[in-house]
């Protein structure tokens, strides 16, 4: 699957709000990490912990964790459900994913969009 620029700027984007206080592995909180392996199918990186030799990914530990959904439709489910709660029927229709996705989609975003620094990345507006 090929990232495209929206993609890469979403996930740029997270990155910068994950790790604004460097790189930390999120099993063990250690901060000898180094890139593992630069890029996988989706154009993410995967990461090493030197500490617990446990590998992971930007989206370890997030809402969007072992997801094979781009960000950009968790991006835009974000923003469907400010302020509002669409019906999974809605969801899937406007996302065009299967009814199940947008039910998980739903559950997950809705605990998430209760953390505020979350809340404020997924539902900036600097992105088209």
């Amino acid at each position: 699957m090929k990232s495209d620029a929206r993609e890469d700027r979403l996930l740029e984007r997270l990155r910068a709000q994950r790790w604004r206080d460097g790189l930390r592995c999120p099993r063990c909180g250690g901060a000898d990490c180094a890139v593992h392996m630069r890029s996988g199918a989706a154009g993410r990186r995967k990461l090493l912990c030197y500490g617990c030799a446990r590998t992971f990914n930007d989206l370890t530990g997030t809402p969007f964790a072992r997801s094979h959904l781009p960000l950009s439709s968790w991006f835009s489910a974000a923003k469907l459900m400010d302020g509002r709660l669409p019906t999974c029927a809605t969801l899937a229709r406007k996302l065009n994913v299967k009814l199940a996705t947008a039910w998980h989609m739903r559950r997950v975003l809705r605990s998430a969009l209760d953390d505020p620094s979350l809340r404020r990345l997924l539902i900036e507006e600097d992105l088209p």
